[in-house]
C-alpha cells in the first residue's frame, strides 16, 4: 500500500483534500512501524471497523495459499476460493460502503478512488457511482481475473464467471480506470477507453555507502508460486564446481519465504550460501539496497502473469545496482529491462543464462550496469500525473 501512502501525501501537500478510508483493526502479514511516521497530518484518516475471515485468529498469514495440506485447510481454501467473491475482505468492504455514505451525506466527495487488490473495494466505487454519479477512478494495482492468487485456488466455474462479470462492471462503469502495466491496460481499452497507465515508482534515489558491495540480495515476501528452481541448482552446480565462486557468493532474501522455498533449499545442500534474514523495516533495506553487488526479482512462474509489475522493480532502480530478473517472458517486466537497461532479465526455465550471468557477476565481475531515464519512475512525477488525471476527471 505504499503507493497510496506517498501519492495521498503529494496530493495533500498540492491542494487537495484527502479522506482515507482504511481498516480499524485489519489481519495483516506484516507491521512497519515506521510507515506510520510518513502518514501527512493533513490526510483525513477514517479508521473503518469491520469482519473479516479469521481476523481475530493468531495464526500467522499464509503468504502461499495452499501451503498446508489436511482436509480442513483443503475445504477452508474451496469455500474461500468460492464464497468470498471478489475476496476475503468483502464483508470489510460492505461496512466501509456504509461509512462512505455517512461521510458523502454530511459533506459530498467530488471524486471517489478506489485501489485493489483487494477488488472488492471497487465494488464501493460501483455502488458509490450509481447511486450518487459519483465520479469515480478504478486503480488496479494488480490484475484481477486470472490475477495469481486467484489461479491457485480451486475455484469453480461459477465462481469464476462471476469475477468476470464484477471485473467487466467495474471496469465499464468507472469514469477512469488505472492500471500498473501496460498489458493490463490493453486488456481493459475495449471496455473502456478511459484507461490509462500509471505505474509504481520509487521515493528517492539511495546511495552506496563507502563498503565494498558484495552478496546477491532479495527483499520482499518469496511466495511458493515464486520459486526459482533453476536458480537454486544453478547456486548448487557452481558452489561445487568453482572454489573462488563458493567462497564469494551469498544471496540473502529479506522477508517472508514459503516453507516450500526452503525446504527445497535445504535438500540440495546450499543453506550455506541462499540465507533466510526473516523481515526488515522499509528504512533498513534502504540502506542494504545500494551496498548489494546485484539485486534479484522474481516474478510469479505461472501462466497469464506477464501483466504483472512488481512494486519491488521500482524499489530496485532506486539502489542503482544491477537486477537479475527472473519471470514471464513475454512479459512487461521484460519490456521495462530492455528499455531502462536495468541488467539481466530471464525466464524461469533458462538455466544456462541463470549460471552464466552469475558467473560473470560474482567471479568475471563483468555487470555492464548502464540504467538510464529512470526519473520518469520518481514518485513524485508519477503523482504530479495523477493529480492532472483528477483533475481531468471532474
Amino acid at each position: 500500500m505504499q503507493r497510496w501512502l506517498f501519492l495521498a501525501n503529494y496530493l495533500v501537500n498540492h491542494g487537495v483534500k484527502i479522506t482515507v478510508f482504511t481498516p480499524k483493526n485489519p489481519r495483516v502479514a506484516e507491521t512497519d512501524e515506521s510507515l506510520l511516521t510518513k502518514i501527512d497530518p493533513k490526510i483525513n484518516v477514517l479508521h473503518i471497523d469491520g469482519w473479516e475471515p479469521l481476523q481475530n485468529s493468531k495464526q500467522e498469514i499464509g503468504e502461499n495459499i495452499g501451503q498446508r495440506g489436511g482436509l480442513k485447510n483443503a475445504f477452508l481454501r474451496f469455500f474461500r476460493a468460492n464464497f468470498f467473491i471478489p475476496d476475503a475482505r468483502v464483508c470489510w468492504g460492505k461496512s466501509a460502503w456504509k461509512a462512505f455514505q455517512h461521510q458523502h451525506s454530511q459533506k459530498p466527495f467530488d471524486l471517489l478512488i478506489t485501489t485493489g487488490p483487494p477488488h472488492s473495494l471497487h465494488l464501493v466505487g460501483l455502488k458509490a457511482s450509481k447511486k450518487f454519479s459519483l465520479k469515480w477512478i478504478a486503480d488496479f494495482r494488480d490484475p484481477w481475473v486470472g490475477f495469481f492468487q486467484n489461479q491457485s485456488l480451486p475455484m469453480h466455474s461459477f465462481a469464476i464467471k462471476k469475477h468476470q462479470k464484477l471485473q467487466h462492471r467495474v471496469v465499464q462503469q468507472a469514469s477512469r480506470v488505472v492500471v500498473t502495466a501496460p498489458s493490463l491496460a490493453k486488456e481493459f481499452l475495449p471496455i473502456n477507453t478511459n484507461t490509462v497507465v500509471l505505474t509504481n515508482g520509487y521515493e528517492k534515489l539511495l546511495f552506496r555507502s563507502n563498503d565494498v558491495p558484495k552478496a546477491l540480495v532479495y527483499t520482499g515476501s518469496l511466495k511458493a508460486q515464486q520459486n526459482p528452481r533453476k536458480l537454486w541448482r544453478a547456486i548448487a552446480e557452481l558452489v561445487h564446481e568453482n572454489d573462488v565462486f563458493a567462497a564469494q557468493f551469498s544471496l540473502e532474501i529479506y522477508g517472508k519465504v514459503a516453507n516450500s522455498v526452503k525446504t527445497e533449499v535445504d535438500a540440495l545442500g546450499i543453506a550455506k550460501w541462499v540465507r533466510f534474514m526473516g523481515y526488515q523495516s522499509k528504512e533498513n533495506l534502504n540502506n542494504r539496497l545500494p551496498d548489494a553487488k546485484a539485486l534479484l526479482l522474481l516474478g510469479i512462474d505461472m501462466p497469464k502473469t506477464h501483466n504483472i509489475i512488481h512494486g519491488k522493480l521500482f524499489e530496485y532502480m532506486a539502489a542503482q545496482r544491477p537486477i537479475l530478473g527472473i519471470g514471464p517472458v513475454p512479459g512487461d517486466m521484460e519490456v521495462l529491462f530492455d528499455t531502462y537497461q536495468l541488467g539481466v532479465y530471464t525466464a524461469f526455465g533458462d538455466f544456462s543464462l541463470l549460471k552464466e550471468t552469475l558467473l560473470k557477476w560474482f567471479i568475471s565481475d563483468e555487470i555492464p550496469f548502464e540504467s538510464k531515464q529512470i526519473e520518469s519512475f520518481e514518485r513524485n512525477t508519477i503523482a504530479e500525473n495523477y493529480l492532472k488525471l483528477i483533475l481531468e476527471s471532474l
